[in-house]
């Protein structure tokens, strides 16, 4: 009889498929399963090697490998295994019962991220309250079930098969998986990141596929002594599969093919996060982007067991599981975002008393979250009453999980809730706004979109600097490192508003970087979105402008995802919901060549020295009015390296840069620019000589159009076939891309915000982007060299047909564009 008090490893080892301890699995083992017939399934080794299993009969033809539809959705499904405190995840900070009950336990209200006047998020949660401010967030409070069981082996039990009662001896996923492929076989339908497959989804004639969190080994490896073994293995595979060794010789191919199916899909295990779930939710994301079929995805965590000691064991788990959340939509590609939804379960929560180990016990109802693009937000069910509650006590639930899973199933998977779980009439809860494959009103953020604020003007001014990791300035004196994150406070500051600060422009500089990376600066609180800023590489200091919300704390964030790097960011101006200047985009006109005198002077500025440009009644800036300018610098030619900055003519030359060049690389970055009082800027050249090209793409002037500043949303990618093409732009071709209409692009707009990026370049060239419709401009919007991986910000000016074009002057290179934002 087993202990209704065994630890949560335990009961999970319980309630999976037995895992094999060798690096292959042994051959006695290996017959044993073959003959036992143990169904479509994949046992793991603790090695990372996967050997497929069949049922007798098998017909390896019908292990369909292959895109989804349009309209089916993915759902992810994450276990919080120990019993997750509901609770502290879902705060009820304005209850005094939750004060008394949870004493020191208790959370502060000022500490939560608030839902709504008496609840709150626990703080680590920053990419939840991403979802619900947007309105994609659901929390089902108070879900559990009948005569609550308080084991951690039978609630588990319980919560998995999707049965209060009776022999779990099938899970709710698996006999979901029974409906969808019927006598078929799909090794690619479900699947759990893990080594061995867990209760939900085994069902009575089919079950998911376990793939470790990392490339497997064997059948992947590409030297000359593996590629012998995997030959051999595949003659002495080949028989009769009506025979004992046809079916285990099949069972072997269907081995390699399914480790060459997944190695160019999952990273190394090195290549992956320390944190498990983090790595987990990676390799989920990877799966989808290579649409091989599933439709469901399994990961669980933990241990949430926490009698003792809460305070150090609790915020840890909601870490992990914020950051999980943050890189799954960093890595999916956003075409994903309208597809996918993520659900939590646990086997219970825990008592609302704390202990006197500063901890909490088993416990009965908890609230749960399922959140997606296309997920009507807000609160399900019923917050269970903490009032009268004495030490031993438990919550009552409100909702059946039952009643969960059912309205998950039809609501996201297509249907059949009822027969899932013995013919239960499902008590819908409402959890979706619109099925999988419609596009959202408002994309997520992270998720392929999502809209900031809109509406915005800008306020230009004096270029400051507000961070630098080299010296200190904002707070920190060190590089951000692999993953890191660094919050820059914006509001407040060095002449900025302490409030009403929406969006803001910046210069975001990487120096020192020790591997090729990418930065992205998004708003703090806010959703790692799926693109990246900038492109550090090792030996060159990099900067790219851009336009980034600013979160709720007034700062923004910027990520680095490989290596470490210094930052640098500058601030050029900000965007306000008050009245100032709106955007008028223009066709590119030069207002500044060096080399032959146009604009202010013909000759190379040299270190040291400055010259002014004017900028009020040319190029299609008003005389008079304007009160910036957006402008494309370029560096042509250095002598040696440095850095060019450019401010208000006038005004004293501010500590900031606006871009940085190396002996011999031509490049160029976007400047947004406050007019000095004699409508002109300034531009001065710290070292070596060079000549200096500026064109005018836009001005800001009261009246304008507003800006609508939106999360980053891929609108183009030739590497993947995304937008226009798939496949590099070579030698003078150029694309045309649709933005109008696209993403979080009014059908209104009449100008868009891009951040472009050139890569896998194969020489020294430049790439303009200009409306659709007009005659292309002289003016390049990114200069790159062989190798390169570069990124500008580029305000573009629309088409009369909603579309722009991006020309690529010589050699071939694949370019990606990501919107930002769109003015009109």
């Amino acid at each position: 009889m087993l202990d209704p008090d065994i630890s949560t490893a335990a009961a999970l080892g319980h309630l999976r498929t037995a895992e094999t301890d060798q690096f292959v699995v042994d051959r006695r083992r290996f017959l044993q399963l073959v003959g036992m017939g143990v169904g479509a399934g994949v046992i793991a080794s603790s090695g990372g090697s996967l050997l497929n299993l069949d049922l007798p009969g098998f017909d390896p033809s019908v292990w369909a490998a292959g895109p989804i539809g349009p309209n089916d959705g993915v759902l992810i499904v994450l276990g919080m295994f120990g019993g997750n405190d509901g609770l502290n995840t879902v705060v009820p900070f304005n209850d005094g019962n939750y004060r008394t009950q949870r004493g020191s336990l208790a959370i502060a209200g000022a500490s939560t991220l608030p839902l709504d006047a008496n609840s709150g998020l626990h703080p680590a949660l920053t990419e939840f309250k991403r979802f619900w401010d947007l309105g994609q967030l659901a929390i089902v409070e108070g879900v559990g079930y009948p005569d609550p069981d308080l084991s951690h082996f039978s609630s588990m039990a319980k919560w998995m098969s999707g049965r209060p009662t009776g022999l779990a001896s099938s899970g709710w996923i698996g006999r979901w998986l029974d409906g969808l492929l019927g006598d078929g076989k799909d090794l690619y339908a479900a699947a759990e990141i893990g080594q061995s497959v867990p209760l939900h989804l085994i069902g009575e004639r089919q079950q998911g596929t376990a793939v470790p969190a990392g490339r497997p080994s064997f059948g992947a490896d590409t030297d000359d002594r593996s590629q012998k073994l995997y030959t051999a293995v595949r003659r002495l595979g080949v028989g009769d599969p009506a025979t004992w060794r046809g079916r285990v010789g099949q069972a072997m191919i269907d081995q390699l093919d399914v480790a060459q199916t997944l190695a160019p899909i999952v990273p190394a295990e090195d290549q992956l996060s320390s944190t498990e779930l983090v790595a987990d939710m990676e390799v989920m994301a990877r799966l989808i982007n290579a649409n091989l079929g599933f439709r469901v995805l399994s990961a669980g965590f933990g241990d949430f067991d926490s009698h003792a000691g809460q305070p150090g064991m609790h915020p840890v788990r909601m870490q992990e599981l914020n950051a999980a959340i943050g890189r799954f939509f960093q890595v999916l590609d956003p075409s994903w975002a309208n597809r996918v939804t993520i659900m939590t379960f646990s086997e219970f929560g825990r008592t609302s008393w704390s202990n006197d180990g500063a901890g909490t016990d088993h416990g009965t109802s908890a609230p749960h979250f399922v959140l997606g693009a296309n997920v009507r937000g807000g609160f399900r069910g019923q917050r269970p009453s903490l009032a009268g509650l004495r030490r031993w006590d438990r919550m009552d639930f409100h909702v059946d999980f039952r009643d969960y899973y059912g309205s998950v199933i039809d609501g996201w998977l297509g249907g059949g809730g009822s027969d899932v779980l013995d013919g239960r009439a499902v008590q819908d809860l409402g959890l979706f706004a619109r099925g999988p494959g419609r596009p959202p009103a408002v994309p997520p953020v992270g998720a392929g979109g999502g809209v900031l604020a809109s509406e915005l003007t800008f306020v230009p001014i004096s270029p400051v600097r507000v961070a630098d990791t080299r010296d200190g300035t904002g707070g920190r004196r060190s590089p951000i490192g692999a993953e890191g994150r660094f919050d820059v406070k914006i509001a407040g500051r060095l002449g900025i508003p302490a409030t009403g600060v929406r969006a803001v422009a910046v210069n975001i500089t990487s120096v020192n970087a020790t591997q090729p990376t990418f930065f992205t600066a998004f708003p703090s609180g806010g959703v790692l979105p799926t693109a990246s800023s900038l492109n550090p590489r090792p030996g060159r200091a990099v900067p790219n402008m851009a336009v980034a919300g600013v979160g709720g704390n007034g700062s923004i964030t910027v990520y680095n995802q490989n290596g470490s790097s210094d930052c640098v960011v500058d601030v050029m101006g900000y965007f306000t919901k008050t009245a100032s200047a709106g955007f008028v985009p223009l066709v590119a006109s030069r207002l500044l060549d060096t080399r032959d005198g146009t604009g202010a002077r013909r000759g190379r500025l040299r270190g040291g020295s400055t010259i002014q440009v004017a900028a009020a009644g040319r190029g299609g800036v008003p005389p008079t009015g304007a009160v910036a300018v957006v402008l494309n610098v370029a560096a042509v030619s250095p002598s040696a390296s440095g850095f060019l900055s450019v401010w208000p003519a006038g005004e004293p030359r501010p500590k900031i840069s606006n871009l940085n060049y190396s002996s011999d690389r031509n490049v160029a970055n976007l400047v947004i620019c406050k007019l000095g009082a004699n409508g002109k800027f300034a531009t001065y050249a710290h070292s070596g000589d060079l000549d200096v090209i500026a064109d005018v793409v836009g001005y800001f002037t009261a009246g304008a159009p507003v800006l609508a500043s939106v999360a980053p949303t891929r609108l183009l990618d030739t590497r993947k076939g995304i937008g226009a093409r798939r496949g590099p732009v070579g030698a003078t071709s150029e694309i045309e891309l649709t933005v109008v209409g696209v993403g979080a692009v009014a059908p209104t707009a009449k100008g868009v915000v891009l951040n472009v990026t050139a890569t896998q370049v194969s020489s020294r060239s430049h790439v303009i982007v200009y409306p659709s419709g007009v005659r292309r401009p002289t003016a390049s919007s990114l200069n790159v060299n062989p190798g390169d991986t570069v990124a500008n910000l580029v305000f573009c000016k629309v088409g009369t047909n909603g579309k722009v074009r991006l020309y690529n002057h010589a050699g071939s290179t694949h370019l990606v564009a990501d919107v930002m934002g769109w003015f009109g």
